[in-house]
C-alpha cells in the first residue's frame, strides 16, 4: 500500500536507509539535503518504506502543486528493486488530488511508458572516468582540443578549495543577470545552506580557475555515489577569451580520470551549453519529467500568473 505522509510523519532514519540501499541512490533524495531545498517536502511510502517517493510542495495563488527545487537535478521513485513501469503508474496515480500541478524531474530508473502523456523527456549528458585521461582526451572534439590549449598559454591556475561565496558570486554578477534566470534571493541561500551541507558530509568540490591571483571561473560538484555531479558554476566574463571553463573541465577530469566515477554535466537542453558537454566526450541520454496539469483552466492561469510576474 503506498501512503502520503506529510513532513513531521516521514521516519528519517527509515528514509535515508531506503534512499541509501537505493539501485538509484542519490544525495538529492536525502533527507535533509530535501529539507534545506524544500522545507515542506512529502512523500510517498509505500509498505514499511519498501520504496518511496519524494514531493516537494508549494502553494502559489492558493493553488497547492508539486515541483522540482532549484539545484535538485533528479528525484522520483527509490527502491532496493528494480523500478517498473507500473510502479511508476501507481505512485502516479496515488499523489493527493488536491496537488493540482506537477513538475517534477524523475530519476532515469523510473521508466514512463504508462504514463507517457504526463511526461516530457529530457537530455543530459555523462562522461566515464574510469579509462586513464589520456583515453579520454582522446574523445575531446577538435574545437574543445584547441579552446583548452589555449586557455593553458594563459597563465591560468587551477585551484581546489576554491571559496563557495565566490563562485556563487561569479554567477550572480555575470549569467545570473540574463533575464532568462529566475533565481531570486532566497534561491541563492538556499544554495549556500545546501553546499555547506554537502562539504560537511564530505560530498562537494570546490574548483576554480585564478588569473592573476583573481578568481575567474567555478564550480561546485557534489560527489554522489558513483557519479559526480557538474551542479554550479559561474564565471567573469571579462575572461571568456580567455577559456577558463574549458581549463577548469579538463583539469577537473584529469584529476578524476582512471577511477570508477561519472561525471554528469547535467543537461544540457540548451544546445550551446550541450555543445560544450559533448565536446569533452559527453555522451547524452534520457531523463523524464512529470510535467501534468489537473485542471484545464490551471494552465492558462499558470501562464497569465507567469506573463504578470515574470
Amino acid at each position: 500500500m503506498i501512503r502520503f505522509l506529510k513532513h513531521s510523519e516521514i521516519d528519517k532514519d527509515r528514509w535515508n536507509l531506503t534512499i541509501q540501499k537505493s539501485l538509484n541512490t542519490t544525495i538529492f533524495a536525502d533527507f535533509d539535503f530535501l529539507s534545506i531545498s524544500s522545507p515542506h517536502w512529502c512523500a510517498l511510502v509505500e509498505d514499511d518504506y519498501q520504496s518511496v517517493m519524494p514531493l516537494p510542495t508549494r502553494t502559489k495563488l492558493s493553488i497547492k502543486y508539486i515541483y522540482t527545487p532549484f539545484f535538485s537535478n533528479r528525484l522520483g521513485i527509490f527502491s532496493p528493486e528494480p523500478i517498473t513501469a507500473t510502479k511508476v503508474k501507481d505512485f502516479f496515480d496515488a499523489i493527493p488530488k488536491r496537488f493540482r500541478q506537477i513538475d517534477l524531474i524523475l530519476n532515469r530508473n523510473n521508466p514512463c511508458t504508462l504514463i507517457e502523456d504526463k511526461v516530457i523527456g529530457m537530455i543530459s549528458h555523462v562522461l566515464d572516468l574510469n579509462k586513464p585521461y589520456v583515453f579520454i582526451a582522446q574523445n575531446y572534439s577538435q574545437n574543445t582540443t584547441r579552446n583548452i590549449k589555449s586557455a593553458q598559454k594563459q597563465g591560468l591556475e587551477y585551484v581546489e578549495n576554491a571559496n563557495i561565496e565566490s563562485i556563487i558570486n561569479l554567477f550572480r554578477k555575470n549569467r545570473g543577470k540574463q533575464k532568462n534566470v529566475h533565481y531570486k534571493k532566497r534561491d541563492y541561500i538556499t544554495l549556500r545552506k545546501l553546499s555547506s551541507h554537502a562539504r560537511n558530509c564530505g560530498f562537494l568540490d570546490t574548483i576554480g580557475v585564478t588569473y592573476e591571483g583573481r578568481l575567474i571561473a567555478g564550480a561546485l560538484l557534489l560527489r554522489d555515489s558513483q557519479r559526480l555531479w557538474f551542479w554550479f558554476s559561474g564565471r567573469d566574463n571579462a575572461y571568456a577569451d580567455k577559456k577558463p571553463m574549458f581549463f577548469l573541465l579538463d583539469e577537473y577530469i584529469k584529476r578524476n580520470a582512471g577511477q570508477a566515477l561519472q561525471l554528469d554535466f547535467n543537461g544540457s537542453m540548451n544546445e550551446n551549453v550541450a555543445r560544450l558537454y559533448k565536446g569533452l566526450g559527453g555522451q547524452a541520454y534520457d531523463f523524464n519529467m512529470i510535467c501534468h496539469t489537473r485542471d484545464f483552466y490551471l494552465g492558462h492561469l499558470i501562464k497569465l500568473y507567469k506573463s504578470i510576474f515574470k
